[in-house]
Formats: structure tokens, C-alpha cells, sequence
């Protein structure tokens, strides 16, 4: 029994031979941006589904762009044509089943919130997601252990749009985006407002002049991987910002 333990282990392969995404859910480290070799930049949506998320995917489509969209799971069911959409045009992350503060959760109901969305997603996009993003930034290493049990990656974001703060506008979110955009880049939006496809239109149309190209954040790890400075906690303060 031993031998084909130890047999079983020897044929697993090394976290240094697996394709980007599976080698760093291993790590259980938080991602906050990729390499800056490339043109790639990833464009993400918190807090949907949303009434808009449908007018959102639309403007995706039709810039020709990918989009990586942070679903929260109890609201999967009210708005599911906008999450299936979502998927045609992406990929789909967990961002827990109510938008929960993970810090403030004991460990049965912090896998609860992320398994319970697993279980919402899982059937809409044939397979179950990679990636959660914990509401608030706010996730401690337990987290992220839980999350690699589950199969997940945590990803942050290195430009946050601030159009979920007090007072934004359009116009503000825009030029907060475009003003910090760059290869690598993980992009922090949310799928809230009536006028967050407005937003995206713009944010892509300046992408386009500066060349760079919108992926969803599984592609852009995969072909920009994070060095291993770019990694860790204080993974934000190490993004470079142009």
C-alpha cells in the first residue's frame, strides 16, 4: 500500500511543470496584477449578477474584448440569463454566496460561502470556476487555503476604478482607468450601475489606442505570468503603474 502511495505521489506532477492558474492556486497567494511582457490587460466586474449585466456583455461582444466577471452566488438565480451571458463572453470567478466580509466568518461558513457559489456557477458554465475574488479585499490565509482545497485562485486587481465609492461618476471611473492602464494590469469595476457599460465602451476604446488588448484574467496570467515579486500580500504595492 505504501509503494503505490509513494508510486501514486512520483507520477503527480511538480507545481513547476503545471500551466500558470493551477501552479498558482498551489501557492494559496493572492494575485494582484501579471507580467508587464505583453500587450494583455484584464477588464473585471464585481458584485453580479446585475439588471445591467446584460447591456454590459453587449458592449463586450461588440469591442471584440474578454471580461472575467465576479459573481456573487445568491443573486446567480434572479439575474441567470445575465450570468449565462457573462460566460459567452468570459469567464465567471466566485465572489462568495452573499458578499460576505470573510475575515468575520469562522472557518465552516467562510467554505460555505465559497462552495455554496461553486455549486450556483458550476452548471452555468459547465465547469466549476477557478478564481474568487473575497469581498471587500478582505481574506486571510485560511482563505486562501480553503480556496485552494476548492480549486480556486485569489485574484485582487491593480487599478481600482472607484465606482463603488461615495460620489462617483462615469467620468471619474474613466479617467481613473485609462489614466493607470497598462500590460498586466487587473482592472477593478463592478457590475452596479446603469452606466457601467458606458464605462466599459470607453476603457476599451482607450485600450485599443494604447494598443493593448482586454482578456480575461485566466488568459492574461497565462500568457503574462506574475513574477515572483508581483506575488504576496503586499502583491498591490509591487504592480508598476505607468
Amino acid at each position: 500500500m505504501l509503494g503505490l502511495l509513494i508510486a501514486a505521489a512520483a507520477a503527480m506532477p511538480s507545481p513547476a511543470s503545471l500551466p500558470t492558474v493551477p501552479r498558482l492556486i498551489q501557492t494559496a497567494q493572492p494575485v494582484y496584477c501579471a507580467g508587464t511582457h505583453g500587450r494583455s490587460f484584464a477588464l473585471t466586474f464585481d458584485d453580479g449578477p446585475s439588471p445591467y449585466t446584460l447591456r454590459l456583455v453587449r458592449v463586450i461582444r461588440d469591442e471584440h474584448a474578454r471580461a472575467t466577471f465576479f459573481d456573487v452566488g445568491n443573486r446567480v438565480g434572479t439575474w441567470e440569463a445575465g450570468a449565462r451571458a457573462s460566460a459567452r463572453v468570459g469567464e465567471l470567478g466566485n465572489h462568495t454566496w452573499s458578499h460576505a466580509n470573510l475575515r468575520s466568518l469562522n472557518r465552516r461558513d467562510a467554505w460555505r460561502e465559497l462552495e455554496w457559489t461553486q455549486r450556483a456557477l458550476g452548471p452555468i458554465v459547465g465547469a466549476v470556476p477557478r478564481l474568487f475574488r473575497p469581498p471587500y479585499a478582505e481574506a486571510r490565509r485560511v482563505d486562501d487555503l480553503i480556496g485552494r482545497e476548492l480549486g480556486l485562485l485569489d485574484v485582487r486587481w491593480s487599478i481600482d476604478g472607484g465606482d463603488s465609492l461615495v460620489g462617483a461618476t462615469p467620468g471619474k471611473t474613466i479617467r481613473e482607468v485609462v489614466r493607470r492602464l497598462r500590460p498586466g494590469a487587473i482592472v477593478l469595476l463592478h457590475d452596479l450601475h446603469p452606466w457601467t457599460p458606458e464605462v466599459a465602451h470607453a476603457v476599451l476604446r482607450a485600450a485599443r489606442k494604447k494598443r493593448l488588448r482586454a482578456v480575461t484574467v485566466s488568459q492574461l496570467l497565462a500568457r503574462q505570468p506574475p513574477t515572483a515579486r508581483q506575488l504576496g500580500s503586499e502583491g498591490a504595492a509591487r504592480c508598476p503603474v505607468r
